[in-house]
């Protein structure tokens, strides 16, 4: 038997609001709803948040209060990520976004934000991937999730990291100038030093695993590779993105100002802005395992976290 379940992102670059039926380890969707907020935007660490950021996070979270009041759930959760875990007054704001919302709402570590995305993630697929490498590319941050998967569909993390490689953090530290032909070396590099940092992504026992991708940046490029021009989620889950086809996108992509990727099919939401930081870190991921492809996942942390709720709406 079903139950109306709520789940809400609160994440670095955009906040998304799923409200559906929860059964059988799977949501189906009523309401689906994502907002750019660019909430980690000049965000240092132990820094505050913009004012701007925060007022664009009210007016998201008041609308999404009016679909959860059109949509009463039983149970629904908020979660907050890197950006509010990074920001000095990350608690402050995590409390004001649970008394506009009437609901129960955390800043969740890195850990849980990587078990729940799997969760979400593969919830999507009728036959998972035996051995594979997770990737969430944020705003601010980017999730790895190493795992096995079972014959019943059940995972085994065998190891998680996070590190600070997000679409909007690398976007302002390495390709904010708003022009074509931008030179991506310079970030591609950084994201290289930060993997090989990471003692679970810079051993051999990447080798091999088949890179999953979720978040808005991978549903994005593969849209994009699909050419649809209407986001068609059926479509995008499960497609797989070569590694050469990806290259080529990063090389069309940074060919073209921000201006002009905001035009382009799939990239609505200003995410033309962003979309090629996010494009470098999938790419990285999946050079490190010389698997030649990416599969993406339509769904991810939006519906892990709309399937552990526990609380009350209220």
């Amino acid at each position: 038997m079903s139950e109306i379940t709520a789940g809400i992102d609160l994440g670095s670059n955009s906040f998304r609001l799923l409200i559906g039926h929860a059964a059988d380890g799977a949501i189906t969707p009523l309401v689906k709803r994502t907002v750019t907020v660019r909430l980690g935007e000049g965000l240092a660490p132990g820094g505050c948040l913009r004012p701007n950021a925060v007022a664009r996070a009210r007016d998201a979270l008041a609308a999404f209060r009016r679909q959860l009041e059109r949509h009463p759930p039983r149970k629904a959760r908020a979660c907050g990520t890197q950006a509010l875990r990074a920001a000095a007054d990350g608690d402050t704001f995590i409390r004001r976004a649970a008394r506009i919302l009437g609901v129960a709402a955390s800043v969740i570590p890195a850990e849980e934000e990587a078990r729940l995305t799997l969760t979400g993630c593969l919830s999507a697929f009728a036959a998972p991937p035996r051995r594979l490498l997770l990737v969430d590319a944020g705003g601010a941050s980017t999730e790895f999730v190493i795992a096995a998967v079972n014959n019943a569909g059940v995972a085994d993390i065998a190891a998680t990291a996070s590190l600070p490689i997000g679409a909007v953090n690398l976007t302002e530290r390495f390709l904010a100038t708003p022009s074509r032909h931008q030179d991506t070396s310079a970030a591609a590099a950084w994201i290289a030093d930060q993997i090989g940092q990471c003692p679970i992504l810079a051993s051999g026992g990447v080798r091999s695993l088949e890179v999953v991708a979720c978040g808005g940046t991978a549903t994005a490029l593969a849209a994009l590779d699909l050419g649809l021009a209407a986001y068609d989620e059926d479509r995008v889950q499960g497609h797989i993105i070569e590694t050469g086809d990806l290259e080529g996108m990063i090389k069309r992509l940074a060919g073209l100002s921000p201006d002009e990727r905001n035009t382009l099919a799939g990239l609505d939401n200003r995410r033309g802005e962003i979309i090629l930081a996010g494009a470098l870190i999938l790419a990285a991921a999946a050079r490190i395992t010389g698997h030649g492809r990416v599969t993406v996942s339509d769904r991810g942390l939006l519906e892990g976290i709309a399937l552990s709720a526990s609380e009350p709406f209220f």
